[in-house]
């Protein structure tokens, strides 16, 4: 079976992501640190004991698990996978303490200049999960609903609100961004109509009559 301390060193701990504990990792990626991948000669490989271990902790729950099945290639795609705070208080740790573990990885984060970065990471993992075979949230709002219930229980109503006015506020700049790659670009006559404008509101009236005059003549 997966050892826990695989899942819980491959969880996403961030606050300020989507959901807590994600495990940032293959299926595949843990069977092979637990010593449970098998290949075969044919190129095939399995790890048949992981998939049956985190089933039994998904109806434990202790883990929650997204699974999607891909009409046109006839399977299953590559599962997401959150670790429940119930995972971790049957490793001893209580809810208080879980808190702050969430609490001290955020703080680390900040003290080593490292949350940037790590943000770019967790972007990047979603980004690889929208471009590769695997389960989408998009439309399942239950599960999302149960991510954000799950993480605020950890991390505390307040602190659930203040993430979620970053989210928003993070949204609607890149929004904003977006809409303004859209923009056709400015005209050299609009630009210097701009300018122009901007010029006249520093200007003693009659020096701009003046202007206007001679540009006119």
């Amino acid at each position: 079976m997966p050892s826990p301390m695989a899942m819980i060193e491959f969880a996403d701990y961030n606050p300020e992501s989507d959901a807590l504990f994600e495990v940032m990792c293959s299926v595949e990626k843990l069977a092979e640190l637990c010593g449970q991948l098998y290949r075969y000669d044919s190129g095939r490989k399995s790890y048949d004991p992981i998939l049956h271990a985190l089933r039994d902790w998904e109806q434990a729950n202790l883990i929650v698990i997204d699974r999607d099945f891909d009409v046109e290639a006839k399977q299953y795609k590559a599962m997401r996978i959150w670790i429940r705070p119930e995972f971790f208080h049957g490793l001893g740790f209580s809810a208080s303490e879980l808190r702050e573990v969430v609490s001290s990885f955020s703080r680390w984060m900040e003290k080593q200049g490292l949350k940037e970065s790590y943000q770019k990471r967790y972007a990047q993992h979603v980004l690889r999960l929208a471009r590769a075979n695997v389960a989408s949230l998009e439309t399942k709002h239950k599960l999302r609903n149960l991510l954000n219930k799950l993480k605020t229980l950890v991390i505390g109503k307040d602190e659930a609100l203040k993430q979620e006015k970053k989210h928003l506020a993070k949204a609607l700049k890149e929004k904003k961004a977006l809409a303004k790659s859209l923009e056709a670009p400015e005209s050299a006559e609009h630009a210097a109509w701009r300018r122009f404008e901007a010029w006249k509101v520093t200007q003693p009236i009659a020096a701009v009559i003046a202007f206007e005059r001679q540009m006119k003549a």
